[in-house]
């Protein structure tokens, strides 16, 4: 069978230059970069799929709100519109759940979000320049140009940053640690299973949204004791003296949704339309972090 030739945006990003190590040989891979190309100047010739992973996320030191909209919405339009006009019959987006516009709940931890779920994503302009570009892919879709969303939840994996890398560094200093915490449910995708259902959308000219996911949804607990047992620490974990918890809620709700808050996704429809099976569970994925950070 004849290799696709695939035309990668955003290739030296964490998910970019991991797609490419793994997969070089299986496609023709082509590289690049629209700080250097402005889409009006790339040649799309030949080019089967678009896989389209530039982006602006959060910034930790914040952006202002249109430069969101000016690499996530404008540039990902121009791209697809050249790329369709040039004859590019697949277009593969990496959107974010984000656009969902639901962070989690501290109160409630029976909420699940599918492929499906109404997108509201308010006051966040990055989950808005991601949904306004969904929209426009969407209008631009035909039966000569097929468009792949794929919304990440919390990715982890060799090489990771962000939230995970703070949680591991975190575990890896302190003896004693306030995790022991079972009620919430947070959804994640290893880098091997990101990648993996990438194929399957790339390979089957897959066309919809699409949620990537680990085999289940883990409580903070489960995640902090994976970590734990991947690294060979010997931590106690112990639970938040009510009062505290909630004084915490109130004063740093941020921080609190994002470890002990649920945000749960289920991606029934992506199982059955691309036969999505995960690759590998949370604890070998964890382990293949180790020596990274």
């Amino acid at each position: 069978m004849d290799k696709k030739t695939l035309m990668i945006t955003g290739a030296s990003g964490f998910i970019g230059s991991n797609f490419i190590a793994r997969y070089k040989d299986r496609y023709n891979i082509i590289s690049i970069d629209l700080i250097k190309n402005k889409p009006e100047n790339i040649d799309f010739k030949n080019v089967d799929c678009v896989l389209h992973l530039a982006a602006l996320v959060h910034q930790m030191k914040g952006a202002p709100r249109e430069k969101y909209f000016e690499v996530n919405t404008e540039l990902t339009k121009k791209v697809a519109v050249y790329a369709k006009a040039s004859g590019v019959k697949h277009f593969v987006f990496y959107s974010t759940v984000k656009v969902y516009g639901y962070d989690g709940d501290l109160y409630n931890h029976d909420i699940i979000l599918n492929e499906d779920s109404p997108c509201n994503p308010k006051n966040d302009p990055y989950g808005e320049s991601k949904l306004e570009a969904e929209k426009i892919l969407k209008d631009l879709e035909d039966n000569e140009f097929k468009v792949g969303i794929i919304r990440p939840p919390m990715v982890y994996g060799k090489g990771v940053k962000g939230n995970m890398e703070s949680l591991i560094k975190l575990i890896k200093i302190c003896p004693i640690l306030p995790f022991k915490y079972t009620k919430n449910r947070r959804s994640l995708v290893n880098i091997e299973n990101l990648m993996y259902l990438t194929t399957l959308v790339i390979d089957k000219q897959a066309e919809g949204v699409f949620l990537p996911l680990d085999e289940k949804n883990l409580s903070l607990f489960e995640i902090v004791s994976g970590i734990e047992k991947a690294y060979n620490l010997k931590r106690i974990n112990i639970p938040l003296i009510s009062p505290l918890y909630w004084v915490l809620c109130k004063i740093k709700p941020n921080i609190m949704i994002r470890l002990y808050g649920s945000l749960q996704f289920e991606n029934k429809k992506t199982q059955e339309k691309l036969k999505y099976i995960p690759k590998i569970g949370y604890d070998l994925g964890i382990k293949k972090i180790i020596g990274d950070l």
